[in-house]
């Protein structure tokens, strides 16, 4: 099973316009796979965002994404870096390579690449949604 981080970019595209790679990453996420690697600053992020009222995204689905994941299970694992590594060029975005590496993610998606390490990063795919779509086995899709 494929284990990813999803850029926070990713839950707000994918919810704001319900077509799309980045769309279909959520729904697949939300259905478990891949399985998601979530640290508490990455859940902070997460419900910090996506409750942004300029956003105007469905409470219901805010709501049932933040739930879902922080609620542990085999749909997601929980890591809690202590070290964040300094590789991406938007400090703010670390959190996102430690919490991959700490959970043994294959992939990170996001729509920002230029914030993170070129492509692949000490085994990490670092790849955008649609990218990630096209590597993901059909088994998981």
């Amino acid at each position: 099973m494929i284990r990813a981080v999803l850029d926070t970019n990713v839950w707000v595209a994918g919810l704001l316009n319900r077509v799309g790679a980045p769309a279909r990453i959520c729904d697949l996420a939300l259905g478990g796979a891949p399985v998601l690697v979530v640290s508490p600053a990455i859940a902070w992020e997460y419900e910090k965002v996506l409750a942004r009222p300029e956003l105007a995204l469905p409470a219901a689905e805010v709501r049932s994404a933040v739930a879902y994941f922080k609620l542990p299970g085999p749909h997601v694992v929980h890591v809690d870096p202590t070290t964040l590594p300094g590789a991406c060029t938007d400090p703010n975005d670390d959190h996102f390579l430690a919490a991959a590496l700490a959970g043994r993610a294959t992939a990170i998606v996001t729509g920002n690449l230029r914030y993170f390490p070129p492509s692949s990063w000490k085994g990490i795919r670092i790849v955008a949604p649609a990218a990630f779509l096209r590597w993901l086995p059909s088994s998981e899709q």
